[in-house]
């Protein structure tokens, strides 16, 4: 799977939205670049999944999982060293649960259910709800495809759809039933339709070459898609019940309609200004934005600092923590991620119990070097000072 330079540059739209929306009040619909992102991974992974099962026959499980680890876990383990020593000082009011129940759920990829089962308890690492939700996208996801392909040859786009409105009947069901979005927010029954129409779109394109062989109509659709996103931006705001009824779907389906564009195609308008040189920089570094900026934000904040200086102390620090973490702790990972793609991997054999005879073996082929274009999990976000929704 050839690196699309213009999704990146999707992200650092995507990740600029939500880091204005925990700073400016004026950013109101900037947490829905969280589902533009959820879109952005569900794709990527199910095409890299589906690449690797037609070319090899199986998918390799263990290198699957390795090299995600080794592409999430180094920068995560970081900010939680340099982000713990404000929990305990300027940021302390912030964390309700214990110290380490929060710790234990970031690094075990729950922290979206401590957040529902405490309010927002887990504090500045409150944003690692997101990333909850796609490590257990990552978790499952695989499994389910797999099974599928071993039994039917086929990926499962109509389950899919099931899939997606099960979810969005269960954010209906949820605002007409609770006077809290807490749960309809961060649960990821509720919240994980951005990641499945990204795989449904994986698994069309995958079946279909007329998909896959867009033309000017593409590009027509991919700026509907960005014109309905920005309306949406402009418009919607956390606390809402609208939000949850009709707009978190519609962001999620513009998003899969402008990826759809990013990558079937190489050239155009949209593609060209997308993979300009600073949108797809910003757009690499997105994980670590993702992960440094909200506690650097919240940190800040709590200070009451006048509001240009804290503009210039969030983005300065954010900024230094992202350079730094590039360079000395998330390259490092992923040379060692891409020796791993690029070496011959033992045979190893995951096997999959299903109902019935069949049973799915993982095939020796490792991840293709273009695993790298993965694209990180998602950030979260919070009003400054919302009321009624979550905060992040």
């Amino acid at each position: 799977m050839s690196r699309r330079p213009a999704l990146d540059g999707l992200r650092a739209f995507a990740v600029l939205a939500v880091m204005a929306f925990h700073t400016s009040p004026a950013a109101h619909g900037g947490f829905l670049g969280v589902d533009v992102f959820f879109v952005i991974s569900g794709y990527l992974i199910t095409a890299l999944l589906l690449r690797e099962w037609s070319r090899s026959g199986g998918v390799d499980l263990k290198a699957f999982y390795v090299k995600r680890a080794l592409r999430l876990l180094p920068p995560l383990l970081f900010m939680l060293a340099v982000s713990l020593p404000f929990v305990f000082t300027w940021a302390r009011d912030q964390l309700t649960l214990n110290p380490v129940i929060a710790i234990a759920s970031v690094l075990l990829y729950v922290a979206n259910w401590a957040n529902v089962w405490v309010n927002e308890g887990t504090g500045i690492w409150t944003h690692t709800w997101s990333l909850s939700i796609e490590e257990q996208f990552y978790l499952i996801w695989p499994l389910v495809l797999i099974g599928v392909l071993a039994r039917r040859k086929k990926a499962p786009a109509a389950g899919l759809v099931v899939l997606i409105a099960l979810v969005v009947l269960a954010r209906w069901v949820g605002v007409a039933n609770s006077d809290s979005f807490l749960w309809i927010y961060y649960a990821t029954t509720s919240h994980c339709d951005g990641l499945l129409l990204g795989s449904l779109l994986a698994v069309l394109l995958n079946r279909r070459d007329s998909l896959a062989r867009s033309g000017r109509q593409s590009e027509i659709v991919a700026w509907a898609g960005v014109f309905g996103l920005a309306a949406l931006f402009a418009t919607s705001h956390i606390e809402t019940s609208d939000t949850y009824e009709w707009r978190l779907p519609m962001a999620a389906l513009f998003a899969t309609m402008i990826v759809h564009h990013l990558a079937t195609r190489k050239q155009g308008p949209m593609v060209d200004l997308l993979s300009l040189r600073p949108f797809v920089a910003v757009g690499m570094v997105s994980y670590g934005l993702y992960l440094y900026h909200f506690p650097v934000f919240m940190t800040v904040q709590s200070r009451h600092y006048p509001h240009l200086e804290q503009h210039a102390l969030e983005i300065t620090l954010t900024l230094a923590l992202t350079v730094f973490s590039w360079f000395v702790v998330e390259k490092p990972a992923l040379r060692l991620k891409d020796r791993l793609a690029g070496a011959p991997v033992a045979p190893v054999t995951v096997t999959v119990a299903l109902p019935g005879p069949a049973t799915v073996e993982a095939g020796p082929a490792g991840m293709a070097a273009s695993a790298q274009a993965l694209a990180a999990p998602i950030i979260g976000y919070a009003p400054p000072g919302g009321v009624g929704g979550p905060r992040v």
